[in-house]
């Protein structure tokens, strides 16, 4: 009989408090393991974890148990979203697990097998999960940017105030603890008589300390000073306005410090960094060396340049602007096509993907509206009750509040139905256009896709004049060429193709080992 390891995730600590959706999780697995004849050896469960890191004591426990113990054949998992939200940690943990000699198995999403139209879907799916974890995040932010204009500040309370909740509205209040306190080192340090540290030492004597019960550091009590909420006002993604909350000293005041601050020299200076798209992957045609990349504000343009060109050779007439360069590595993906048949099976492979979720969802989702149904009924029957007098008025009011939390729920639960209708669909229209047309799927990927799909078929390319002069495939890409699996009729030809087919995509299913590897590489040059 063969061996398996479970991992559940939820995503909020309300979920892990109820537990519910890990219990379903591991149920739903380990039903699967008895249907296939499979020995789950231990269920590792993430409770209130984010998907967007890898840093979760049960991740880590089950991937250190996997590359220990050879007997271990499966990772089941509900859904590859509770494995990841991101692209790159999706593809580091296949890339470990495979290592390791595990196979991981989505049970809800059995199209994510190994072959080749399975190993692009869940490519795909795993850019797509990291989309809803943006979407999630934007509607998250939404609703901190509407409470921030209405005067109250969106995220955890600072040192002396406290988070409350206030008529089902969470507001800001003074701590009756640490208020006083707070304000007396704002003044202590206002005197110009006393340093950070010292402000830190009084308040940590008085029982004000770090959150890990420590001596408040010297940049967090910095920072404490310079925050303009202890005088009314807050400061929100580039934004301003007087808040809600009770003041502890005035604009003067907080002036006064912040004047102070900067007599003691303690302005922190913080470098920006840029990402360039073609980063690492361009190099000079007369030297060989690398190019780098600089940014021009007072001209408003960016430049890529050979780094050693003062050296080597004159840089006249070599620096191109970033745009100009990326626009013909976009056309460089023009030259990729994948055969007929092979995108005949990649169709068939979605379609029956995109036929079991909508079969699933809709089962899913009338099952919840004959719940919603059944709750309403008892609530029409309650306000007759409450008409008739055959109900009170404070029995009512709790069937009332009950009835509407439970609804809510189950309109949240539908909702969430539909939004993972859109998802579904998105993934699908993302792995149809990338079997199409690459050069569309690259043109219009966001920057991480973009960064994978030039790792999977560039090696880098050779500039001169302002123009690419060779563009180096990978290895990959070479060998399918040195077995004549691959047609490059003429490479700096704007009709030529690369032409990968059915039979050649054996190859292709390595590319997400190939660009895990790159980057390692990468991270260990410093690139």
């Amino acid at each position: 009989m063969q061996k398996a390891l479970v991992y559940c995730r939820v995503s909020t600590e309300e979920q892990a408090r109820e537990g519910y959706s890990l219990d379903a999780q591991e149920k739903f697995c380990r039903k699967y393991a008895e249907d296939n004849d499979c020995q789950v050896l231990e269920v590792f469960r993430d409770e209130g974890k984010s998907g967007t890191n890898l840093n979760r004591p049960a991740l880590q426990d089950l991937l250190a148990r996997c590359q220990q113990d050879k007997s271990i054949s499966f990772v089941l998992v509900q859904e590859t979203d509770r494995l990841a939200r991101n692209t790159k940690d999706h593809l580091t943990i296949r890339a470990i697990l495979k290592k390791a000699g595990v196979k991981l198995i989505s049970v809800a999403q059995p199209m994510l097998d190994d072959s080749p139209e399975g190993n692009m879907i869940d490519t795909i799916l795993a850019s797509v999960n990291q989309f809803q974890s943006d979407i999630n995040s934007r509607k998250s932010s939404k609703g901190m940017q509407e409470k921030f204009d209405s005067g109250w500040w969106p995220g955890r309370a600072p040192l002396g105030y406290k988070n409350k909740v206030v008529n089902d509205k969470k507001l800001i209040v003074s701590d009756p603890n640490s208020w006083e306190l707070v304000q007396k080192g704002l003044k202590m340090y206002m005197t110009g008589n006393y340093s950070a540290i010292e402000v830190a030492d009084y308040l940590f004597e008085k029982g004000v300390a770090s959150r890990t019960g420590k001596t408040i550091c010297n940049s967090k009590i910095t920072d404490l000073l310079k925050n303009p909420f202890y005088a009314g006002i807050m400061k929100w993604k580039g934004r301003e306005r007087v808040g809600n909350h009770k003041p502890m000293i005035t604009l003067n005041e907080h002036r006064r410090i912040l004047s102070i601050i900067e007599a003691h020299n303690q302005n922190a200076c913080r470098r920006r960094k840029h990402n360039f798209l073609l980063r690492g992957y361009l190099f000079c045609d007369i030297c060989g060396q690398r190019y780098t990349a600089e940014k021009h504000p007072q001209k408003g343009v960016d430049y890529y340049h050979c780094k050693a060109a003062a050296r080597k050779h004159s840089n006249q007439g070599q620096n191109i602007k970033v745009n100009d360069l990326e626009k013909q590595v976009e056309n460089h993906f023009k030259k990729v096509h994948f055969s007929d048949h092979f995108i005949s099976l990649v169709v068939q492979k979605v379609k029956t993907f995109y036929e079991e979720r909508m079969l699933n969802k809709d089962r899913e989702k009338r099952i919840l509206q004959n719940k919603k149904m059944t709750i309403e009924r008892k609530r029409g029957i309650a306000e007759e009750k409450l008409i008739g007098g055959i109900l009170n008025n404070d029995d009512f009011v709790r069937i009332r509040d009950r009835f509407r939390e439970e609804l809510t729920h189950i309109q949240n639960e539908i909702d969430e139905l539909e939004a993972q209708r859109e998802i579904d669909i998105e993934t699908v229209r993302k792995v149809l256009m990338l079997s199409r047309n690459v050069y569309q799927a690259y043109k219009t990927g966001p920057y991480e896709i973009k960064r994978m799909y030039l790792s999977f078929f560039w090696e880098g390319f050779f500039v001169r004049d302002k123009k690419i002069i060779q563009a180096k495939p990978t290895k990959l890409i070479e060998a399918l060429l040195q077995e004549k699996q691959v047609i490059i009729r003429n490479e700096m030809s704007p009709c030529s193709k690369l032409i990968i087919t059915l039979e050649n995509w054996q190859y292709m299913a390595l590319m997400k080992e190939k660009l895990l590897e790159m980057k390692k590489v990468r991270k260990e040059l410093g690139l």
